[in-house]
């Protein structure tokens, strides 16, 4: 069977229109959208009329959210993510409360509005990965819940993962994350006892058929923790990225499985 764009547009805007639902609030609209943040409550924003125009808010949910979850989004490095994510959102932010993301825009582009809050919310419920560490709690798990909270519902991982090597068998890596036929594959690499750890991670990429781009190795800390020469070595063989720098593990990701894109407009 052969799938036509306009098939695929159409089911797209069939279930976003059957899963999106909106209730009065006050002067404006509170929109229920098929989203759901890391810890499965549903994505809501607010449409309120300004002027000739809209505002729209996620109403600081995500900033609340956040806060539930231990990470304070107002200092450190939960502050630099959050001012990064503004920064390449293209929200304009009018109005906006501490952790509020808001923008404001015409009627023509209110479609538009409400998707890119509800991204922007949707990035930043992300950052609970910062959340302080749980004394025991194993690198291979903080790598699986960021990466988790970073996939959704909109990409599918598999952990203990097998890669394909050049020879016809298979390894285990830590994580899969699959999207619309594109995959990556990660690599958890622990400062328990980095040499080992990072060995294993070049033999094992070394060793696969799968393309350099989508072998990803996450090195625990930052780079001041690991000698250069460990991590020349594994640049070699993967893309390398740093579990301390926000966001630079979700953007290596991004580019490799990218998110879904539906059309809104037939």
């Amino acid at each position: 069977m052969i799938v036509n764009s306009t098939t695929v547009i159409g089911a797209v805007l069939r279930a976003v229109n059957d899963n999106t639902v909106v209730h009065p609030y006050g002067d404006g609209l509170l929109v229920d959208l098929p989203l759901s943040y890391g810890d499965g409550d549903g994505v809501r924003v607010l449409v309120e009329p300004m002027g000739a125009g809209y505002r729209v808010t996620d109403r600081a949910t995500a900033a609340s959210l956040l806060t539930m979850a231990g990470v304070n989004l107002f200092a450190g490095r939960a502050a630099e993510a959050f001012a990064e994510i503004m920064a390449g959102s293209g929200l304009n932010g009018i109005d906006a409360a501490p952790g509020e993301i808001a923008t404001f825009g015409d009627a023509d582009d209110l479609g538009r509005l409400v998707l890119d809050v509800a991204q922007a919310s949707l990035r930043t419920d992300q950052l609970r990965w910062l959340a302080p560490r749980q004394a025991g709690t194993r690198f291979v798990d903080r790598v699986t819940d960021r990466v988790t909270a970073w996939a959704g519902r909109s990409r599918k991982l598999q952990r203990d993962a097998p890669i394909p090597l050049k020879s016809g068998r298979n390894r285990s890596v830590t994580l899969r994350v699959a999207n619309d036929g594109k995959a990556a594959y990660v690599q958890a690499v622990s400062l328990r006892d980095p040499d080992q750890a990072a060995e294993h991670c070049y033999h094992v990429f070394g060793l696969s058929e799968i393309a350099k781009e989508s072998r990803v190795a996450a090195l625990d800390g930052s780079a001041r923790d690991w000698p250069a020469a460990i991590v020349a070595e594994l640049r070699t063989v993967s893309d390398v990225e740093f579990f301390d720098d926000p966001l630079s593990l979700e953007r290596q990701l991004d580019k490799v499985v990218p998110p879904p894109q539906p059309a809104l407009h037939q």
